[in-house]
């Protein structure tokens, strides 16, 4: 790359209030619209419990990326406080698989896009139109970006509003009405055949993507200020709107098993077809909401992890629209390969395996990024302990498919290290030659 080209910085236009928007919308989108269903295959009039039950693990996260992201302000998140603490190659580890995370949960969503879609207009989500949805949709949220951080934060505050407002509205018409009383039957724990696993792995999908909010931090005002606050600002009013929207689902629509669209047959359930197309707006708007974030996200962990490695054109800073357009191209490209290959569930389940590596190693990271004298204090130690306690057992209850494919998706990363630290080793040499000359 130019010298001239590494001096064009990114710019830090998103405060205190943008964050919490930010957090809102990177972790609520197709979870609450679609994921209820999965939840009650998996554990039946149970899964009312569900959101309540995995968010005390993923507050655990939350406390302690909370912490990380209050030591730096450098672009980076996970990827950074894992190099921090571990060194280059755990570090580089760390944030190819959240990397990974990204473009799979990007490729998923953009399906969930189209299944929402379809409740409006069927045909859409087959064939040729769905193809084409999948495409246009990822190539102008990928355009928004390209053109300046600003407007990509502008569409996600859009995007946050439009998906909360028919929600809220959801919540506010079914507990009032409340049709049906799950409590009872939710008071029963289910069956020696529970899905716990399957279940645990779509309720981190559901509640993931705050652990991304440190990675474009160097487009934020004060990130080491404003960061830790948002996430649990913004967690807290996640698991309200995730409990709530349960409980009204289920007080709605008794079998949500039979449902693909839950909280949108509720809604018709509740005030007719109307009510349907409007919780149905509102899951586009909130899918492509976080579709939009993940764009940001992913795209700048990306350009992280070039920054360090010279990895070519990715580290790339475009001199008019200041934002690493290289790596939007790469990032939004692949999900639009993954996206028409593959299916909502199975990328949703693809993107979870990535995102244990990503929680594992930044909660086991915490203590080495406080000062020395305050490491190894065993009141300070409980939370990074519970956090990589949660995030292993979680590993150990995988099946063989997934942990094969986290594995596979490892040693790509691996692959990838050694290629460019080959070539950052060919670099350093022709700079050493050329100085001796």
């Amino acid at each position: 790359m130019s010298s001239d080209n590494e001096q064009v910085k990114l710019v830090r236009a998103v405060g205190f209030g943008g964050l919490i928007a930010m957090c809102i919308n990177a972790v609520v989108g197709s979870g609450v619209f679609l994921l209820p269903s999965e939840s009650y295959k998996l554990l039946g009039p149970f899964s009312l419990w569900a959101p309540l039950l995995f968010a005390i693990p993923v507050f655990i996260l939350v406390l302690n990326f909370a912490e990380a992201a209050s030591h730096f302000s450098e672009p980076g998140g996970a990827y950074l406080y894992a190099r921090t603490a571990f060194g280059d190659f755990i570090g580089f580890e760390t944030g190819w698989m959240n990397w990974i995370a990204r473009v799979t949960s990007l490729a998923s969503l953009s399906n969930g896009f189209v299944l929402s879609l379809a409740f409006l207009w069927p045909s859409l989500g087959q064939g040729s139109a769905r193809i084409s949805i999948i495409i246009g949709t990822l190539l102008i949220l990928g355009a928004i970006h390209f053109v300046g951080v600003k407007y990509g934060a502008a569409s996600i505050y859009v995007f946050t509003w439009g998906k909360l407002i028919p929600l809220v509205g959801f919540i506010g018409v079914s507990l009032f009405a409340f049709k049906h009383n799950p409590i009872p039957a939710a008071m029963t724990l289910p069956g020696a055949n529970t899905g716990w696993n399957e279940a645990a792995l779509f309720m981190l999908f559901a509640y993931a993507g705050f652990e991304n909010m440190g990675v474009p931090a160097g487009e934020y005002r004060n990130p080491k200020r404003d960061l830790p606050r948002a996430l649990l600002a913004g967690t807290l009013a996640i698991a309200a709107i995730y409990v709530l929207t349960q409980l009204g689902a289920m007080a709605t629509v008794p079998d949500l098993s039979r449902s693909a669209t839950p909280i949108a047959d509720a809604a018709k359930a509740l005030i007719g077809p109307l009510g349907a197309w409007i919780v149905t707006i509102g899951a586009l708007l909130s899918m492509a909401g976080t579709n939009s974030g993940t764009v940001l996200e992913g795209s700048r962990m990306l350009y992280a992890l070039s920054l360090d490695r010279r990895m070519g054109p990715i580290r790339y800073v475009h001199p008019t629209f200041r934002t690493p357009s290289v790596a939007i191209v790469i990032h939004v490209g692949l999900a639009m390969v993954l996206a028409v290959q593959g299916s909502f569930a199975k990328l949703a389940l693809m993107s979870a395996v990535a995102r244990l590596t990503t929680y594992l190693f930044s909660c086991a990271a915490v203590p080495f990024l406080r000062p020395r004298e305050e490491r190894w204090r065993p009141a300070r130690l409980i939370l990074p302990i519970l956090g990589v306690t949660a995030s292993l057992l979680i590993c150990i209850s995988l099946t063989k498919e997934k942990l094969l494919a986290g594995a596979l998706a490892m040693l790509a990363g691996v692959l990838v290290y050694a290629l460019s630290a080959r070539s950052l080793l060919f670099q350093k040499h022709e700079r050493t030659t050329d100085g001796r000359a």
